[in-house]
């Protein structure tokens, strides 16, 4: 006994590094989701961080200098050849389309600010030329760029002064918007209706939710209650269906679904939720459980029907059994993005999922940080619901476990 008790802590260190070990494996996931979700496109390509990127949650400022005659050393050459002074000139800048003017209201100045869309194909710049028209400088200009010299003024590069460079003429600042909310905007533009796909998902993880629970805990009810021929073979066949892979009867379901028209509609999304062999068996293992039959006999006695016994006595006894089952079909349904695909064709009914698949299609470049962003933001109604459904979760699978 007293080595037993000795190694009792021995084990309880043990269980508990591993389920620390299961934890971090099971939150490692949704974190570095969290993470990508704040990082660019480029940040991502860079490989793996456990960090969020550089100018996550805050906006970050560059200037442009007129600099020109640059050598491989980055160092600005000192040359009699190398022309001191240019004449600015813009590039695929369209008045009250790529930028517009502004008065600074701290300063007071008019500025031009460019207003460049993601989606533009044309790359708005400012080029230097010399008096010949020859090109000597180019600068590229993104979103939020404010712009300080106008179309035809004379600027100056930067020279030696004391040993070292100066900058020249302040040209353009750039503000570079915060990671998360140029992700946000990879969701939010290009046709990417984020809160319709919000509303779909919803719409159908909603339905099939209540069908699949209520329609499960009444067959389960049925054949755990009642006695009548054939209720074995009933119950071999659920077996044998939960047994299946979905994918056996995919195509020929997809078929049907074409010859009854029933494709771009929610109606193949939402209706087969009411066969769910798996939720049918969980319910009835609890059933059999905690269900009292002198219960119904009581409420037979007392003149209720069948119906009004499982809605009024039933499902109150089940509820644990049922918010579990709940929360795995909504997570189910939510995550559902092969069904959608195929039956659903019109963008306007597009699910959460589909919406964010379809961003790695994009014909500008693939947003991964957007893609990530909008998986995070998916997963916020299940972490909701789980989080509020959770106390029945535990209940369910405890009290399953144990015979009256």
């Amino acid at each position: 006994m007293s080595m037993g008790r000795s190694d009792s802590p021995i084990r309880r260190y043990v269980i508990h590094a591993l389920m620390v070990i299961l934890v971090l494996v099971a939150v490692t996931p949704i974190y570095v989701l969290i993470i990508n979700a704040t990082r660019t496109t480029e940040q991502i390509n860079q490989g793996l961080s456990l960090l969020p990127g550089s100018g996550a949650f805050w906006s970050t400022t560059s200037e442009r200098y007129a600099e020109w005659g640059t050598g491989d050393d980055g160092r600005v050459a000192e040359s009699a050849d190398v022309p001191m002074e240019g004449t600015v000139r813009y590039i695929d800048l369209i008045r009250n389309e790529t930028f517009r003017e502004e008065v600074n209201k701290k300063t007071g100045k008019t500025e031009i600010r460019v207003m460049k869309k993601r989606t533009e194909s044309r790359q708005p710049r400012i080029t230097i030329v010399d008096d010949a028209g020859e090109r000597l400088a180019s600068y590229p200009l993104y979103d939020n760029a404010t712009i300080y010299v106008e179309e035809g003024v004379k600027v100056k590069r930067g020279v030696m002064a004391d040993g070292k460079m100066t900058k020249g003429t302040l040209i353009a600042r750039v503000v570079t918007p915060p990671n998360v909310l140029y992700n946000w905007r990879a969701l939010t533009e290009r046709g990417f209706k984020i809160w319709q796909g919000f509303g779909n998902s919803t719409f159908i993880a909603v339905f099939v939710t209540l069908l699949c629970v209520y329609f499960s805990g009444l067959t389960a009810y049925g054949l755990h209650v009642y006695r009548f021929k054939g209720r074995t073979a009933i119950w071999a066949i659920i077996l044998v269906i939960m047994m299946l892979p979905g994918s056996l009867t995919f195509i020929g379901f997809v078929q049907l679904m074409s010859r009854w028209r029933l494709t771009d509609t929610y109606i193949p999304l939402i209706i087969p939720g009411i066969a769910a062999a798996t939720t049918v068996l969980f319910i009835r293992q609890y059933m059999s459980s905690v269900l009292s039959f002198e219960l119904i006999d009581a409420a037979r006695i007392d003149g209720a029907g069948e119906y009004r016994i499982f809605n009024t006595i039933i499902v109150p006894v089940i509820i644990p059994a049922l918010a579990a089952q709940a929360i795995f079909t909504f997570v189910g349904s939510w995550n559902n993005f092969l069904t959608p695909f195929v039956i659903i064709s019109s963008r306007e009914k597009y699910t959460l999922p589909m919406l964010i698949q379809a961003l790695r299609g994009d014909i500008y470049r693939t947003e991964f940080g957007g893609i990530y962003l909008g998986i995070a933001v998916s997963l916020i109604p299940i972490i909701l619901f789980y989080c509020f459904m959770s106390r029945f979760i535990i209940s369910g699978l405890t009290m399953g476990g144990i015979k009256e």
